[in-house]
């Protein structure tokens, strides 16, 4: 793992409708990058002036989707994950509001934020191998959930299949 890069993203959980817990995901704008048009949680790459990754997570999701700090509490972290096709190391926070919240999503780096329901992963969701077409041509089976109307595969599914993990004792 040479010149890794370190990184933070932060899975917000909110209450939804009858107080059924939500989970929020941004789809990333296409760009010239490995994670192009991909869904995944907010976050990003440390920067000098973050004091530690939890800044990081904090300060990229006020960037990408308008979440204030005082809006949310950080309440755990999961397991490191490292991504080589883009060299990225990281380290998900989870972090809870009390209500739901209203994102304005950054027009430069998001293309839309969504939340779905976290009994949604026990019960609609379907979880199957999908063909991953790159712009390249290069086409890859890769397993996913498919949820909100949405794949959510690669980090992004690793990481959510540790918060399902943990959370499902209370579904």
């Amino acid at each position: 793992m040479t010149g890794v890069r370190l990184s933070s993203v932060l899975l917000i959980l909110f209450p939804g409708k009858d107080g059924e817990a939500m989970v929020t995901f941004i789809r990333k704008k296409e760009y010239d990058g490995v994670h192009s048009g991909q869904v995944a949680f907010p976050g990003g790459r440390v920067e000098p002036e973050d004091k530690d990754l939890e800044e990081t997570a904090l300060r990229e999701a006020e960037e990408e989707v308008g979440i204030k700090r005082d809006e949310i509490t950080v309440i755990g972290v999961l397991t490191d994950l490292y991504v080589p096709p883009s060299n990225y190391l990281i380290r998900p926070y989870v972090a809870i509001a009390s209500e739901a919240l209203s994102y304005l999503p950054s027009p430069e780096e998001v293309d839309l934020v969504f939340s779905v329901p976290v009994s949604d992963f026990y019960s609609n969701c379907t979880v199957t191998n999908h063909t991953i077409t790159y712009r390249n041509g290069f086409t890859i089976e890769v397993p996913g959930y498919f949820a909100g109307g949405h794949l959510i595969w690669g980090a992004t599914a690793m990481i959510l299949s540790e918060l399902l993990e943990i959370a499902k004792k209370w579904y």
